[in-house]
């Protein structure tokens, strides 16, 4: 008879089978113990999955330790790029600070990774630091991975929403179809592909206009306009 044994999820090893468990408490020790990269690198990976959670006191307690693990900079490239996706993936407010630091690392796989978890652990006011990344920044993914996590930060204010129609009219064909997505799940319509139709959708958005101030004083009383950066075409 032939014995078969077959590795689940939580063994792995070349000569017999290395048990690294399959709860959040478990992931979390290797995280805080191991000193092999690679390994740690599958535990915080693996918190990402919700199903190794038995409640949200869990979920606080791993956002903690990762906040920790990120702010303190000292893992690989990679790694920190997964500690971004699993902390938007837990959902929980408490990484948002941090993520909003890790929008700024010098690698852009790191930023394009926190720029998606902003869109689930942000707040509203946090799309103008999306739109800041969609503008200046000089990789292709991190400015895809803002325009859709606009679309999951869902913010009310109208000039984002007139910031990604203008994205609609870029020549990447995937920041095009990422602010259509974008568009459709901050407004919950669909007015289809053309731009157009979009423009004519913002400008229905706008309110009216104020009369200009006659008088000199009030003149430079009216408030102004807080804009957006422009992108380019």
């Amino acid at each position: 008879m032939i014995l078969v044994v077959v590795a689940g999820p939580g063994c792995v090893g070349n000569k017999g089978f290395q048990f690294r468990g399959t709860t959040a408490a478990s992931f979390l020790r290797q995280v805080n113990e191991s000193r092999d990269p690679n390994v740690r690198y599958a535990a915080y990976d693996s918190l990402g999955s919700l199903r190794s959670y038995d409640d949200e006191h869990q979920k606080a307690e791993a956002a903690k330790v990762l906040v920790e693990k990120l702010r303190s900079g000292k893992e690989p490239t990679a790694t920190r790029a997964v500690i971004c996706r699993t902390l938007g993936v837990l959902r929980r407010p408490e990484a948002r600070e941090a993520i909003l630091s890790a929008t700024n690392d010098e690698d852009p796989l790191v930023r394009a990774e926190a720029c998606r978890s902003l869109g689930r652990v942000g707040r509203s006011e946090d799309a103008t630091i999306l739109t800041r990344v969609m503008t200046v920044d000089t990789a292709g993914e991190c400015r895809v991975a803002a325009v859709e996590s606009l679309g999951d930060l869902k913010s009310p204010d109208p000039r984002i929403t007139e910031f990604l129609v203008t994205g609609m009219e870029q020549d990447d064909p995937a920041i095009r179809v990422a602010s259509l997505n974008a568009l459709r799940a901050v407004t919950g319509k669909d007015l289809g592909v053309d731009a157009i139709a979009w423009k004519k959708y913002v400008e229905s958005l706008r309110p009216p206009a104020r009369p200009t101030p006659t008088d000199p004083v009030a003149a430079d009383a009216a408030p102004k306009p807080d804009g957006l950066p422009t992108l380019p075409r």
